[in-house]
């Protein structure tokens, strides 16, 4: 039995929770953190292309994203199914991400339809990129340090339910245990 899940309700990000989120994504640490994995700016690698490809088979959305969220944009360390120009770009400015919410509480998000939901209903992505409903959990390290998040986008309102967000949270620690054995293999080198 598939149980819908309920849409967040509340208002808009408030001055404080806007700067708490600026604050938390420009975090030193965190960036640091980013900065070990040597992910941004690298190439594809079919790892993670092969867990986007996946979750969007799966759970039969377009498009599916691991995003990494530096200071001052979103890298998408894999995609499946962005059009172009944003597939050769590989990147968005933050205003435009739903990432950096998950990013910056570390909690996961969910949006059934993007142009209802208080936190991200005046997003450009909306309008630009038809992004209207979005699934995204975050990419968490060992230390508690949220690099990015694996997340899916779909182009029409979705009611996400437990199981599609448990398939998501499978994919997300699957992302993370790349993003370890990378780590790790490169201290081994070094």
């Amino acid at each position: 039995l598939r149980r819908k899940r309920d849409r967040p309700r509340g208002k808009r990000l408030s001055p404080k929770k806007k700067d708490d989120l600026i604050e938390a994504i420009g975090n030193e640490a965190r960036l640091e953190a980013l900065k070990r994995t040597s992910l941004l700016d690298s190439p594809p690698e079919e790892a993670f292309d092969r867990l986007t490809r996946l979750a969007t088979a799966v759970l039969r959305v377009p498009v599916a994203l691991v995003s990494l969220v530096d200071g001052d944009r979103q890298f998408f360390k894999s995609q499946s199914g962005l059009s172009e120009p944003l597939a050769t770009s590989r990147q968005t400015p933050l205003t435009h991400s739903f990432c950096k919410h998950a990013v910056g509480s570390r909690e996961p998000l969910v949006v059934g339809d993007a142009r209802r939901h208080p936190v991200v209903q005046r997003n450009p992505a909306i309008s630009e990129l038809g992004v209207i409903a979005y699934a995204g959990i975050p990419l968490i390290t060992s230390e508690g340090h949220a690099l990015g998040a694996f997340c899916v986008v779909d182009g029409q309102p979705h009611d996400w339910t437990d199981e599609e967000l448990g398939i998501l949270r499978v994919l997300a620690q699957s992302t993370m245990s790349e993003i370890d054995l990378r780590r790790m293999a490169s201290e081994l080198r070094a």
